[in-house]
């Protein structure tokens, strides 16, 4: 009983550890898809991000008003809110702001390759 336990609890395991691998190897087989956004996707794209941006900024500031996060650490999470929706700006609203500078979609978002 101890030997079928033991070789059942191996199984599992050695199953475990394979299934990100075969994820992994899942994702590295799609085909990239590079997406071309009318005017008016765009717009509707900046619309959102700027009421999300707004709406960031306003909790962050509710969080110092409270007294949950002081001023400056206030003012350090909005500059950096700030930063990343300038960058969204600049990449035309387009998702994926991965910071590898392996990934193949960073010539799509204008970062080159280096």
């Amino acid at each position: 009983m101890k030997k079928i336990i033991v070789l059942l609890s191996v199984l599992f395991l050695t199953l475990g550890l394979a299934m990100p691998v075969w994820a992994q190897n899942d994702k590295a087989q799609q085909p990239e898809t590079k997406v071309q956004l009318t005017e008016a996707q765009k717009k509707e794209l900046a619309d959102i991000h700027e009421d999300i941006l707004e709406n960031k900024l306003e909790l962050i500031d509710k969080h110092v008003e409270f007294g949950i996060i002081t001023k400056e650490k206030g003012d350090m999470i909005k500059a950096k809110i700030q930063e990343k929706a300038k960058k969204m700006r600049e990449n035309g609203y387009m998702s994926g702001a991965c910071k590898h500078k392996d990934h193949k979609d960073h010539e799509m978002r204008g970062e080159g390759s280096q």
